[in-house]
């Protein structure tokens, strides 16, 4: 963050441990990723990866793709306009999809042969108008439709003359290398000329999550490194076709913070561990194992003394498994210092294992310029499991 945060001002005022997010980290971070971008692509932001910047971004000229009610009720919360919203998601009803239907969402996504039987319900018992769909095509997981079931889907839909089949919509999984990429995009604008010969649909839409990788434990500043995403631009600037590129993890990762306070330290002269208020349910770094790899953690400290140690960070849940860091040096811990861990914008706010033991769910802090406010105070989770 380019301004100066006092952790030590913040921890006294909201406790330990909280998330700390930063607004011109993320509208930064789109402005970036949108100006790598060739004239037929638009940016998707997946907000799975981390709903509390939905409002932040709201006003950006920008997609969200929403995968579940409870997201889209987050949406309206915030007053989200629902033409900016892409309704995806593996499993929805009939009643998901009609609720998105009368909301006039951009798009609902067709995973399904079902989807499709519970769109067309929805338009013969609903208000009329013209709905934009995106049929999902499988990569051969449960996701998306085999071939043969999304061809019988755009026959049925073709005869609906308010549904608009913009286009395929194809994901494979994240943090791809660039040769898997291209061999994705080559295979897709493949099957999409195929599809539009033998349907005689006109679209003009590939949505396509392309996975890009992001860099947690090296000392770079992966952030601002935006070469892949640039190559894989050039792989779709002069297609025929429009992409809606649909990143999450790769749009949030750097927008946030996490800080939690060193609780204990103990060991012998062989092991030294620093126990801190918060651990795993917390904190989710993709391609972590067992705490082996080192993300960028930045040691807040209460004196001056620099005696180095590796340290052993476990957080405080009753579980072996709770291992954050195997091995990392610190200078001179004491109880009360402060941990600030980079790069958690992604995934570690809504993929946490938060209920187990009962432990309070971290406060949510916005930052923007010296600024900063309460998203969501610290909250009990001990009524919820009992």
């Amino acid at each position: 963050m380019s301004v100066k945060t006092d952790y030590n001002k913040l921890a006294s005022e909201y406790g330990t441990p909280f998330y700390l997010f930063d607004y011109d980290s993320a509208i930064n971070r789109i402005s970036q990723i949108k100006q790598r971008l060739p004239s037929n692509a638009m940016l998707c932001y997946a907000i799975k990866a981390n709903t509390f910047l939905v409002d932040i971004l709201k006003n950006e000229e920008l997609l969200f793709e929403v995968c579940s009610p409870g997201e889209l009720s987050i949406c309206e919360k915030v007053g989200l306009n629902p033409n900016k919203i892409v309704f995806s998601g593996v499993v929805k009803n009939l009643e998901d999809i009609k609720r998105a239907y009368n909301k006039k969402v951009h798009t609902i996504t067709i995973e399904s042969l079902t989807h499709c039987n519970y769109l067309i319900q929805a338009i013969e018992s609903e208000p009329k108008h013209t709905q934009n769909v995106i049929l999902r095509l499988s990569s051969g997981n449960q996701f998306g439709m085999s071939p043969e079931d999304l061809y019988e889907c755009a026959e049925k839909l073709k005869l609906y003359e308010n549904v608009k089949i913009r286009g395929i919509h194809f994901f494979s999984g994240t943090q791809k290398k660039l040769s898997k990429i291209t061999d994705e995009i080559t295979f897709i604008q493949n099957f999409c000329d195929d599809f539009k010969t033998k349907t005689g649909i006109d679209f003009s839409d590939i949505e396509y999550g392309p996975g890009l990788s992001y860099d947690y434990f090296s000392l770079n500043d992966e952030s601002q490194n935006y070469t892949e995403l640039e190559s894989v631009s050039l792989l779709f600037k002069d297609s025929k076709y429009n992409f809606v590129i649909e990143l999450g993890r790769y749009i949030a990762s750097p927008c946030g913070k996490y800080v939690t306070k060193i609780s204990d330290l103990k060991g012998d002269e062989k092991n030294h561990f620093c126990l801190i208020d918060g651990g795993i349910n917390h904190i989710n770094y993709y391609g972590q194992m067992m705490g082996m790899k080192n993300p960028k953690i930045e040691h807040i400290s209460h004196n001056q003394n620099n005696d180095i140690k590796k340290y052993t960070i476990a957080g405080s849940l009753c579980t072996t498994a709770d291992i954050v860091v195997r091995q990392i040096d610190l200078a001179s811990p004491e109880i009360g210092d402060l941990l600030v861990f980079n790069d958690i914008g992604a995934y570690s706010i809504t993929e946490g294992i938060y209920l187990f033991l009962s432990h309070p769910l971290p406060a949510v802090l916005l930052q923007k310029g010296n600024n900063v406010t309460l998203l969501r105070k610290a909250e009990e989770t001990y009524i919820i499991n009992s």
